[in-house]
Order: C-alpha cells, then sequence, then structure tokens
C-alpha cells in the first residue's frame, strides 16, 4: 500500500513538472508569435540578437537574388486623414489609391540575404485605424504593440541602411494636427504638407 502511494506521488510529480515546462514553452511562442509574423526575431538598429552564428545563412545568393516589390500608397481624408501602404501582404490599404510609393526587397522562407547590408521593415496599425507606422527598430515596434497597435507584418520585408546605386532615402514625417505619418521619396513633399520631419527609414528604389 505504502508503495502504491508513494508512487502515485512520483506519478502526479513528473505530470506537475512536465506541465509546467509545456505551460512555459507556449507562453514563450505565443509571446512571440505576438510580437512579429516574420521568420525571425525583431532587431533595434544596431543591435543583433545572434539569430544565426551560420554567416553563409545571410550571404545573398547568386541563384536567388532579391528582387524588388512596389509598396502601394493610400490616403483616405476628412477629419482624420490617414496614409497607409501596403507590400506584398503586408501593411493595409485604407482609402483611395494613390500609387507607387516606392519599391524595395521582399523575401520568402530560405532566401539569404546580408544583414549588414539590410534591415527588416516592419508595418503596424493603430488599433482604431488612426495611424500607419513602417518602422525598422524592434524598440519602438514593441512599444506599439504594447500600446494595442496592429502587427501588419506578414513577409519579411527589407529595406536598405544605407546608399546604393539608384536608391533613395524613404523619408518619414509626422502631423500631430491628425496624427499621421507620411513615408514619401520626396522631402519637399512632406515639408509642403506641413509634417514635421522625422528621419529617414531607409534606402529604396
Amino acid at each position: 500500500m505504502k508503495n502504491h502511494k508513494f508512487l502515485f506521488q512520483i506519478i502526479t510529480l513528473a505530470f506537475f513538472i512536465s506541465f509546467s515546462f509545456t505551460s512555459c514553452e507556449l507562453e514563450k511562442d505565443s509571446l512571440e508569435e505576438e510580437l512579429v509574423t516574420v521568420e525571425e526575431p525583431i532587431l533595434d538598429n544596431g543591435e543583433l540578437e545572434n539569430l544565426n552564428t551560420n554567416d553563409d545563412v545571410y550571404k545573398e545568393s547568386t541563384s536567388r537574388r532579391l528582387t524588388n516589390q512596389s509598396a502601394r500608397r493610400y490616403f483616405s481624408g476628412g477629419s482624420q486623414s490617414l496614409h497607409t501602404y501596403k507590400l506584398a501582404r503586408s501593411g493595409a490599404s485604407i482609402g483611395a489609391y494613390e500609387g507607387i510609393a516606392f519599391s524595395t526587397p521582399v523575401i520568402s522562407r530560405g532566401t539569404a540575404y546580408d544583414p549588414n547590408k539590410f534591415a527588416t521593415l516592419l508595418f503596424l496599425l493603430h488599433p482604431e485605424n488612426k495611424d500607419f507606422i513602417m518602422t525598422t527598430s524592434g524598440t519602438e515596434f514593441r512599444s506599439l504593440r504594447r500600446s494595442g497597435w496592429v502587427n501588419k507584418s506578414y513577409y519579411r520585408s527589407l529595406i536598405q541602411k544605407g546608399p546604393g546605386s539608384g536608391k533613395v532615402p524613404l523619408y518619414r514625417f509626422y502631423s500631430s494636427s491628425n496624427s499621421d505619418h507620411l513615408f514619401t521619396k520626396s522631402y519637399a513633399e512632406g515639408i509642403n504638407a506641413g509634417y514635421k520631419y522625422e528621419g529617414i527609414v531607409g534606402y529604396v528604389n
């Protein structure tokens, strides 16, 4: 009888430990999925999180070169102005289509690229559709996600970090009067619209 009782205690303890470990793993997985839906963890600007120690993974492939896809721009006016952008499946398309905003690579699983040359471009939409942001900053991404912003990043979109042949800056502007971000290749467009210059996101075609 004592042996049976002892055996039951051992089985119960083993089940509890296994359940606790599984719960922790599930919680970790769900958190990572919530943070981002691209293939690898988010990187802060200038911060590598040891995504992969195998450098060959990140060398651009000569057999599968990176190809650009067009980002389409949309605008919703009225009392609450809103610019949104759609690149492949990522982003949002709210309002009237305004044209091609820029072009930049979008890659699928297994496509190699150089992380020293390219950053991951992330897309977020305000929970009440009041603003839309594209960013390469993991810090900003996580901060906005904690504030309820919706992650609209579905494929790994890349943006070149520095100038290059045929590349031009993608400028980021913001209007506090209607809480709207504007992303454009034309610096003059942002200034003439009365938006405040916030910096360069990256370099695009």
